[in-house]
């Protein structure tokens, strides 16, 4: 039997119960506004770029401000070349061993590619939203592929959205108050992100 992504199984069942859910907990920075083009990609070759654009596309709050393929794009793996007709950039950070895989590329190559992406976003003053949407024990020791993938976005964030339980070294906590940009943090991705998202873009 095909197994269903337990990610669609939730989203579906959100649509079915309407907007009577409950949002989580949200706290921190009010969000910020930011400018479309948008482009929503991924940091470090993980799941959570495609995750992330399934809840904006499938959630009511959020797609009706980001319009897919319209007013913002997903791109896995964008250069340096390819970003200047955008405004803000959303970085989903997660790394993956089938994901690096995949691409056939090391995590040491994704580095790399970020440094010299995030390089050019700063030069043309393009915004960048550092996404963590997992918990701590998914960002694995010091030096892990995960941990290398935040160290090359987050010192350059303009944002963060931080899943809470994934921040409970204080890592974002410092690199925003020290650069003194907000950051924002959720409990619940499958709740609270699309309304983020929508708040982020809405005029």
């Amino acid at each position: 039997m095909k197994k269903i992504p337990v990610l669609i199984v939730l989203l579906s069942l959100m649509l079915l119960l309407g907007t009577n859910v409950a949002t989580a907990a949200v706290t921190g920075s009010t969000p910020p506004k930011f400018e479309f083009p948008c482009l929503l990609s991924n940091a470090g070759q993980g799941p959570d770029g495609k995750n992330a654009r399934a809840m904006i596309n499938f959630q009511a709050a959020s797609k009706a401000v980001m319009i897919y393929e319209t007013n913002y794009w997903y791109s896995a793996e964008p250069l340096p070349s390819e970003i200047a007709k955008y405004k803000t950039i959303i970085f989903a950070i997660s790394s993956s061993a089938k994901g690096l895989g995949a691409s056939g590329i090391t995590i040491d190559e994704e580095v790399a590619r970020l440094n010299k992406v995030v390089a050019e976003a700063k030069k043309l003053k393009i915004k960048i939203v550092a996404l963590l949407m997992n918990g701590k024990d998914n960002r694995g020791l010091a030096g892990s592929a995960n941990e290398q993938s935040i160290d090359a976005i987050a010192p350059f964030a303009d944002y963060f959205i931080v899943r809470k339980d994934g921040d409970t070294d204080g890592k974002f906590k410092k690199i925003a108050d020290k650069n003194k940009v907000p950051l924002t943090y959720f409990e619940t991705g499958i709740l609270d992100l699309p309304g983020l998202f929508a708040a982020m873009f809405s005029k």
